[in-house]
């Protein structure tokens, strides 16, 4: 804004010692170089700010120039990365997800065979590596069972057997061996990825 004013101030300035000058000089040829003279002065002075602007370091006007495009091109690149990781997040999911199903189904038949239970819901998988969705790369696997009832099938009466020298959290944990056991030959990994839980809570 200072600028501007003196700017201004410098042309109105200029004029009215124009117009002194020519109310002074007399009648002659010699007052038609000095309106020329002066023409030429006056243009000079309003092309002041175009001149100030060309005569600036035009190395720093560039180096901020390119200052904000790579600015600008880091911010394009970091949101890029940030969709692409977003993207593969959502892959890797929907990968764990189907490998989540095949498990369920590669044993789930057999599971209401052997040992009359089935699979509640679905298996829930953590990996090691959160990058990588592999058998190889399972960490966790934790599965809720539940008693698989035939609705068609008519229960036979049988007599109720209770073991008094077994306690009864022992024949659970016989049996739930004997499941993770099954689990762990059929998905070939180690018994302490399965996560066992059955339909009433016990673990």
């Amino acid at each position: 804004m200072h600028f501007l004013t003196e700017w201004i101030m410098n042309i109105i300035v200029f004029i009215l010692l124009a117009m002194i000058v020519d109310m002074l000089l007399p009648s002659s040829a010699m007052k038609k170089y000095t309106k020329l003279v002066t023409g030429l002065l006056l243009i000079a002075i309003i092309l002041t700010p175009v001149l100030k602007i060309f005569s600036q370091d035009f190395d720093s006007l560039m180096d901020q120039v390119s200052a904000k495009s790579i600015v600008n091109k880091n911010k394009v690149e970091n949101l890029i990365e940030m969709k692409k990781k977003e993207i593969q997040a959502s892959q890797d999911a929907y990968k764990l997800k189907q490998v989540a199903v095949q498990m369920k189904k590669e044993v789930n038949k057999e599971l209401i065979d052997r040992f009359g239970k089935s699979i509640d819901g679905d298996i829930s998988i953590t990996l090691k590596d959160q990058g990588k969705v592999s058998v190889d790369n399972i960490d966790k696997i934790v599965l809720y069972l539940k008693d698989e009832e035939d609705d068609n099938a008519v229960a036979a009466i049988e007599p109720i057997k209770i073991d008094t020298q077994k306690p009864v959290d022992n024949q659970n944990s016989a049996e739930a061996d004997s499941i993770i056991t099954f689990l762990t030959s059929k998905w070939n990994i180690t018994d302490q990825s399965i996560e066992l839980h059955f339909e009433r809570g016990d673990k």
